[in-house]
């Protein structure tokens, strides 16, 4: 471990930036050595610095390091691998929820934490110097771990919430589309930007105890299935998206392309169709949590704006936030008052249940009225 380190810590070369995320509970300084995430950095940290504009804490600070170098993440893939180590009670949670993308282990001194995640991040974590590692590849799905791992801390100390949903914005209405993994969250954030509004964010929102958004994307991609796409070609083929594996499915019925598409789909960069916005102070306006399915009508109902709190907070204390618990000595989480905390975010929050069926693109406007916009 220290022969890696050393080599870590000596890294340097031109494409250094330092950037500072600035909260009361934690300083965050980053030494970021990355082509890929070097301007997102700054547009990310402005978003956040401005969103907690006032006091800060310099007491509490995080150093973070960011190294974009395929060399060195091999070294450091292979002491991940072969360095001797144990599993805390964190680490085992961690290790469950994760199984299929992430993966984490502790030294035995307990000094060192490791975590790969996926093929191309892997994160270091110095519990007695109070300092960690990214070391990445050449992948812009990076850009999205390096946002998450930011921001944990973030939501473990409790300045922070993590929705499971997009917020798409007209300027007048914010809408929170949420539903689990596959449920239709893309496809309705597209029908509303092919009808002019603006996707903010994408599968995660981020926002305060207060009730206000992050306007800043943390995901820095859509993954889109076929259905989807089809329904929206013009849309994407206006946009200069192009996927020919999927024109060619054209002939397919809606209920064959639906169960395809479950199991295939191709990702493109969240700027090709989202929108970067100027820091405005935004709070969520509508919840809608949406399926698609195969029915015959499309079904709204008003619901409570609680209804999926509890949802929420299992989300914003998530087995990465409670391992950080671990890392970072901190105790202090108390589950009832974050709990009122998100009540009371969203209880004047217009909140509806929408199942669809296919024919989604032509009720925009039915979609609409009855959501009360």
């Amino acid at each position: 471990m220290n022969d890696i380190l050393k080599e870590i810590k000596q890294y340097h070369d031109k494409n250094e930036i330092d950037i500072n995320l600035k909260n009361n509970k934690l300083f965050t300084h980053i030494k970021c050595y990355s082509t890929i995430c070097k301007a997102k950095l700054n547009e990310f940290s402005e978003c956040f610095n401005k969103l907690f504009e006032g006091n800060y804490n310099t007491k509490n600070v995080l150093n973070v390091t960011i190294i974009e170098n395929n060399t060195l993440f091999e070294k450091t893939n292979i002491l991940f691998n072969d360095a001797p180590s144990k599993e805390t009670n964190a680490i085992k949670k961690f290790n469950a929820a994760t199984i299929t993308t992430s993966q984490a282990k502790c030294t035995k001194d307990d000094r060192f934490y490791i975590l790969k995640c996926y093929d191309y991040f892997i994160y270091i974590f110095d519990k007695k110097q109070h300092e960690c590692y990214m070391i990445i590849k050449n992948n812009i799905k990076a850009i999205t771990m390096v946002n998450i791992l930011l921001l944990t801390p973030y939501l473990m100390y409790g300045e922070l919430y993590a929705v499971h949903g997009g917020l798409v914005s007209n300027g007048t209405y914010n809408i929170l589309i949420n539903n689990s993994s596959l449920g239709g969250k893309t496809t309705f954030a597209l029908l509303f930007a092919s009808n002019n509004w603006n996707i903010i964010t994408e599968e995660t929102t981020y926002i305060t105890k207060n009730g206000n958004v992050l306007p800043y994307n943390i995901r820095n991609y859509f993954n889109i299935r076929v259905g989807t796409y089809l329904t929206f070609k013009d849309y994407f083929i206006k946009k200069g998206i192009l996927n020919n594996e999927f024109l060619k499915m054209e002939n397919k019925t809606n209920e064959e392309l639906f169960d395809y598409g479950k199991k295939n789909q191709f990702s493109i960069d969240f700027d090709k169709i989202g929108k970067n916005i100027k820091f405005t102070k935004m709070k969520i306006t509508h919840s809608i949590k949406v399926s698609i399915e195969k029915r015959k009508d499309i079904q709204i109902k008003k619901c409570s704006p609680t209804e999926n709190v509890n949802a929420f907070l299992e989300l914003s204390l998530a087995p990465t936030v409670l391992l950080f618990q671990e890392l970072l000595n901190y105790n202090e989480i108390n589950k009832e008052k974050r709990q009122e905390e998100l009540n009371n975010i969203f209880k004047n929050t217009k909140s509806f249940i929408l199942k669809s069926n296919f024919n989604y693109k032509e009720n925009f406007d039915y979609i609409v009225k009855n959501i009360e916009c």
